[in-house]
């Protein structure tokens, strides 16, 4: 095939080349991604394509197989990517079967409300409404369909606590696996190492391609509709400085590939921007990954200032709001040596770790081990003081943290830990509607093009995250649907 320079070929030759339909050949100059004189080294063709192999776009490619279309996800990583291989695996949901068989009363209309106290009146109320009344579908799917493997319990981790944490017995990539092996068995196809660089338009607006790079070079994907499922860009610093500024500087666990490539496309194609400024984050400690076992609630926490600042049994995603905004980012926790002598080989080891590399500290007195980290040791001393005559007497008269949470700590030498923030998301992206097809700026519909999961969750999630399971339910509902939707448009 001879090279092609986009900037000078005409619709008509374009059009006979790419075996597409009519192609803008302005518009495809336009989007970014296209080099002059690059080969196109293969073409496709599919009823749907999916960017991203995380939850979203697995469970899109599972429906939009199922329904019938000629279905490929594309993955810019050699493995299946996204955050959802790397989550705990809380699913939040109501009104599911699991709940009825724990005699747990709840409703999707009570996941609303909550949804709706909690920032949902802040962002779009009908993504809100969508979610409360089919969330807990969505994990019944999982464990009832697919006999996703599920914890007996469920945990109830928003700020109202009722039981809706549905957890997988291990971790998420239980569901991902389940899901992953449904796309293949409905017929769906999975390409690794192929990145997709732009969404390509027709003369009418329509998107009816992707520009991919593989190692053949050039390769375009023609569709008849197009679903973004990459995820967030919570790895791109320029765009969390953009878009998420409260949390510049914030490190980040999430997969290598989320670098807001889905983002960038949509936008590029017109689509709106939607978020608040929020990021999913956790509570982290530099020894272990994720969230550390070391991170004692039943100890007191300060800043560095030796100010306690939080009940340290509360929702560890609103105290990480408080922490990220600190100037160091840092919140420090407090041990005696009974709590040492108590800790499992593993923690033992990870707390060892962290004397050695000097970011835990020891002293006879919590005052001598604050010293030595920089940070206020009268202040802190004060605070463990009183901390520990509030727990003596069964009572937080602070910050009102559970009697049973409560123990006196007071056999030395005592210990200062070093703890802090990380993120495992952000919450903004592509503006869609609850049919998950994207909308420009003007709130109309971009024809051809849907999106899934944290790449378009800033409908959902406002600047703080409502409960741990919010988002990643999100992703596999919103896939579900898109996945049907955009086959039903491109089989229509």
């Amino acid at each position: 095939m001879d090279n092609i320079t986009s900037r000078h070929i005409s619709r008509r030759s374009f059009a006979g080349l790419m075996g597409m339909s009519v192609i803008s050949a302005a518009a495809f100059a336009t989007l970014s991604g296209f080099r002059d004189a690059e080969k196109i080294a293969a073409t496709h063709d599919y009823d749907v394509v999916i960017i991203g192999s995380g939850g979203a776009g697995t469970s899109a490619a599972a429906f939009a197989a199922q329904t019938g279309a000629k279905t490929i996800c594309l993955e810019k990583l050699a493995w299946q990517g996204g955050s959802s291989s790397l989550a705990l695996g809380t699913f939040y949901g109501s009104g599911t079967v699991q709940q009825k068989e724990l005699g747990i009363e709840d409703t999707p209309e009570d996941l609303y409300n909550y949804f709706m106290k909690s920032g949902g009146q802040y962002v779009s109320a009908e993504m809100n409404r969508f979610m409360a009344d089919h969330a807990g579908e969505t994990i019944d799917w999982l464990r009832e369909d697919l006999k996703v493997p599920f914890k007996d319990t469920i945990k109830g981790n928003g700020t109202d606590k009722v039981q809706r944490g549905h957890m997988c017995a291990n971790a998420a990539i239980d569901a991902l696996t389940a899901v992953r092996a449904l796309a293949d068995g409905n017929g769906a196809e999975f390409r690794f190492n192929c990145a997709a660089e732009a969404l390509i338009k027709d003369e009418s607006g329509r998107i009816v391609s992707v520009k991919t790079r593989t190692d053949k070079g050039v390769e375009i994907y023609n569709a008849k509709t197009v679903i973004v499922a990459s995820g967030g860009f919570a790895r791109n610093e320029q765009m969390i400085e953009q878009y998420c500024p409260d949390f510049e500087g914030v490190y980040t666990e999430v997969g290598v590939g989320l670098t807001g490539d889905g983002v960038r496309m949509g936008m590029d194609a017109g689509a709106a921007y939607y978020g608040n400024g929020g990021v999913n984050g956790i509570l982290a400690c530099q020894v272990d990954p994720g969230q550390s076992s070391l991170i004692n609630k039943n100890t007191l926490w300060v800043n560095s200032q030796g100010e306690r600042f939080a009940n340290e049994a509360g929702e560890s995603h609103f105290i990480f709001y408080t922490v990220a905004k600190y100037p160091d980012q840092h919140f420090y926790a407090i041990y005696d040596q009974d709590m040492v002598d108590a800790l499992k080989d593993a923690q033992k080891g990870s707390f060892q770790h962290g004397l050695e590399m000097g970011i835990f500290a020891q002293g006879d007195t919590v005052e001598e081990a604050a010293a030595k980290l920089g940070i206020d040791a009268s202040a802190t001393q004060q605070a463990w003081d009183a901390y520990n005559a509030m727990a003596e007497a069964g009572e937080d008269t602070l910050f009102h943290k559970k009697a049973e949470m409560l123990s006196p700590h007071t056999k030395a030498p005592y210990y200062v830990l070093t703890m802090g923030v990380c993120t495992h998301g952000t919450f903004g992206g592509l503006q869609t509607n609850t049919d998950f097809q994207v909308l420009d700026n003007d709130g109309n519909v971009i024809p051809g093009l849907y999106s899934a999961g944290e790449v378009c969750c800033g409908t959902f999630i406002y600047q703080n995250y409502q409960a741990g399971g919010c988002g990643l339910n999100f992703s596999y509902t919103s896939g579900r649907f898109a996945g049907a939707n955009a086959a039903n448009e491109a089989l229509a």
